[in-house]
């Protein structure tokens, strides 16, 4: 997957800037898959978040850097996160009834989307849950049973890992294990920040310097950009 152009990282920075996260990783599914145009909440969130780390590992390199805070005494702790990785897991095919068993009798259901996690919004995570699984377990009105309950988690994840991927991160300074959930989201939305912020400091510069405009700064390679910067003694 290639990544993304400059007038592509201000369009993505400008649409996103005052977005939920949520509606903010939709912006950047777009973004991954050619722009706009295609019903991005209906992608369930494993393969979403492997086109995302796609688009990070493109954007970034391999390896990238996150951030969490101590469980159990507060520090700011540094994550590395193997974005390579999530991007080569396995994306199911696109609207996929899959099915598990439950004491011999077949569960069908379908892996939770961008569109299900709106209607959760609000919702104690219990309810919210509940209400998930309901959405997703094929033939179910009320509740999903327990066992099936259980039982259908497993399978979604083992069909979409990325859309459930957890990291243990050891603290140095108290030696607390803090368990956190990764959102690449996340991750490409700062890639994606720092880029843009970058982007109009050389506009800024350059139109101030030259008199060009925004569209012909934007329109030099980033190694042409560098030389101007470089003459006009940034």
């Amino acid at each position: 997957m290639p990544g993304l152009g400059p007038l592509q990282v201000l369009a993505a920075w400008e649409r996103g800037i005052g977005q939920a996260p949520l509606e903010r990783a939709l912006t950047l599914l777009a973004a991954a898959r050619g722009g706009a145009g295609r019903d991005d909440a209906a992608v369930d969130v494993g393969s979403r978040e492997v086109l995302l780390a796609q688009l990070l590992e493109e954007t970034a390199g391999a390896l990238v850097w996150g951030s969490t805070a101590c469980g159990s005494c507060g520090e700011r702790l540094d994550v590395p996160v193997d974005v390579a990785a999530i991007a080569r897991l396995p994306v199911p095919d696109a609207g996929a009834l899959l099915s598990t068993t439950v004491d011999g009798a077949e569960v069908k259901f379908r892996l939770p989307t961008t569109a299900d996690l709106r209607m959760l919004r609000g919702l104690p995570p219990e309810a919210a849950r509940d209400l998930l699984l309901v959405r997703c377990v094929q033939g179910v009105a009320d509740a999903v049973p327990e066992p099936d309950a259980e039982a259908v988690e497993a399978a979604m994840e083992r069909a979409a890992p990325a859309g459930a991927i957890e990291m243990v991160v050891g603290c140095p300074d108290c030696g607390g294990a803090t368990t956190t959930a990764l959102d690449v989201s996340v991750l490409l939305w700062a890639e994606i920040e720092a880029q843009a912020i970058a982007l109009m400091d050389d506009v800024h510069t350059l139109a101030a310097a030259y008199g060009w405009t925004e569209a012909d700064v934007l329109a030099l390679s980033p190694q042409r950009r560098a030389a101007y910067l470089d003459l006009a003694g940034t």
